[in-house]
C-alpha cells in the first residue's frame, strides 16, 4: 500500500524525536513493505498578524496560547492537499490533528492521537478557553475526516466517543508498544537469571526504576516517597529516575536521558530496565504510556495505577499492577512487599511481561494491527 506520511513538528525518520512514536509508525509501516513518502516537517511560522494576535491573547488571558499556530495548520493542511493530489496515496497517516484540519484530499485518513485537548485540559494543559475552543475544532476536524482513528487506549476511546460523537467501529485501540529498537531488544530473558531478587541476608536492595521527565506528572515524588518508606519498613530499595531531575533524596539516584540513536547510550538505558526489578509508574495522568512496554521488552514488571491510558498498556496481573487511580505511596509499598514475599510469583509475573511484548508491546505487532485498520480505512472509502 502506498502511504503518505503527513508529518508535522518532527521528522517521522528521527528515532530521537518525539518519544520514538513517529519512527515506530514509520518502520512499521515499511516492515509490512509498505511504500511510505512523508509530507513536512512544517516549521512554526507564526506571521506578523498572528504574532499580534497572540500577543494580545498573552495580556488579557494570562493563558496557554495554541499548541500550533493557526498559520501553521494551513500551510500543513494545504501541503497534505497537495501531497495526495500530486502522489495519489491510498492511505494518508499522521499523528497531528493541524495536518487534517483543512485536508480536502481523495485519500482516506487515519489519525492516530493518545487524548482530546479537553481531556488535557482538565489535567493541566493550561490552555485559554478560547485557545481551548480553536484547538477542540481542529481536533474535531480531524476526527471526523479520518476513516479510522488509532487511540492509545480503552480510557481514550471512551473519550472521544462521548467528546466527538463518534461511532465505535471508527475508533480502534493499539496498546502504546515498547520504543525501543526490535533489533537491539534481546531474543529472549532467562527470568531466574536477570531478574533475581535480592538475597534478604545480604541486604542488598529491590531495584526500582522510573522513566520520566516531568516530576509532578509523572509522580516522582511519589517515588521517592515509596523508597523511602521500604527502608523504613526493613526492604531495602533503591530507586533510578531516569530522564528528569529532581531534589536529592536518600536512595535515589538521577540519570539520563539518553539517545537511542548512539549505541552506547541505548545499551545504557536499555541495562536500566534489565537490573531493574520494577518500574515503577505513579503517574498522576499519562495519555499513552511508552516505558511500560520499553521495560516488558527486558521482562521488568510495571507497578502503576489506572490514571489514562495506564490500565491499557498495563493489564493487571499480567505485565504488572494496576492499583486504583491516584494510589498513595503507601499502596504501592503494600503492592510491592506482598509481590516480593512470593517469588514464584514475581517471576511469573517478569515472564508473562516479557510474553505480553513478544504479543504485542512491539512495533512488529502493532504493524499487523496496523495493516488492518488500513484495510478498512481504504474499505470505507470504496464502499
Amino acid at each position: 500500500m502506498n502511504i503518505l506520511y503527513a508529518a508535522l513538528r518532527n521528522d517521522p525518520r528521527d528515532i530521537d524525536r518525539s518519544s520514538s512514536v513517529d519512527y515506530g509508525f514509520y518502520t512499521a509501516f515499511l516492515e509490512r513493505g509498505h511504500q511510505v513518502e512523508v509530507v513536512g516537517p512544517f516549521p512554526p511560522r507564526l506571521p506578523w498578524w498572528e504574532k499580534g494576535i497572540k500577543k494580545v491573547h498573552d495580556r488579557l488571558t494570562g493563558k496557554r496560547y495554541l499548541k500550533w499556530d493557526f498559520a501553521s495548520v494551513w500551510a500543513a493542511s494545504q501541503a497534505v492537499n497537495k501531497a495526495v493530489a500530486a502522489t495519489r496515496p491510498e492511505v494518508v497517516f499522521t499523528m497531528f490533528p493541524a495536518t487534517l484540519a483543512f485536508y480536502r484530499g481523495a485519500a482516506p485518513a487515519v489519525f492516530n492521537t493518545d487524548l482530546t485537548f479537553a481531556s488535557w485540559q482538565a489535567n493541566g494543559a493550561g490552555f485559554s478557553p478560547i485557545a481551548l475552543r480553536v484547538l477542540t475544532w481542529i481536533e474535531h476536524q480531524a476526527l471526523t475526516r479520518s476513516a479510522q482513528v488509532v487511540l492509545h487506549s480503552e480510557w481514550s476511546r471512551q473519550d472521544v466517543m462521548q467528546r466527538h460523537g463518534l461511532p465505535a467501529g471508527k475508533l480502534n485501540v493499539l496498546p502504546m508498544p515498547s520504543a525501543l529498537p526490535l533489533d537491539a531488544v534481546p531474543e529472549s530473558i532467562d527470568v531466574l537469571a536477570d531478574k533475581a531478587l535480592p538475597d534478604p541476608a545480604q541486604a542488598a536492595p529491590l531495584r526500582l526504576l522510573l522513566v520520566g521527565k516531568e516530576y509532578h506528572r509523572k509522580g516522582i515524588d511519589i517515588a521517592t516517597e515509596v523508597v523511602t518508606m521500604l527502608n523504613q519498613q526493613g526492604l531495602p530499595a533503591e530507586l533510578t529516575v531516569c530522564a528528569s531531575i529532581g531534589p536529592p533524596a536518600p536512595h535515589v539516584r538521577y540519570v539520563g536521558p539518553f539517545r537511542k540513536s548512539v549505541p552506547a547510550e541505548l545499551a545504557s538505558y536499555m541495562a536500566l530496565y534489565r537490573q531493574a526489578h520494577l518500574l515503577i509508574h505513579p503517574a498522576r495522568f499519562e495519555p499513552a504510556g511508552i516505558v511500560p512496554g520499553e521495560a516488558a521488552a527486558l521482562a521488568t514488571p510495571t507497578i502503576t495505577n489506572a490514571a489514562g491510558a495506564l490500565a491499557t498498556t498495563v493489564k493487571d496481573g499480567v505485565s504488572g499492577i494496576v492499583l486504583p487511580k491516584d494510589s498513595p505511596a503507601g499502596a504501592y509499598v503494600q503492592a510491592i512487599r506482598e509481590l516480593v514475599q512470593e517469588p514464584a510469583r514475581y517471576y511469573d509475573l517478569c515472564a508473562t511481561t516479557r510474553r505480553r511484548y513478544e504479543e504485542e508491546l512491539n512495533w512488529r505487532a502493532a504493524g499487523r494491527q496496523l495493516d488492518t485498520i488500513l484495510a478498512r480505512a481504504g474499505g470505507a472509502t470504496s464502499a
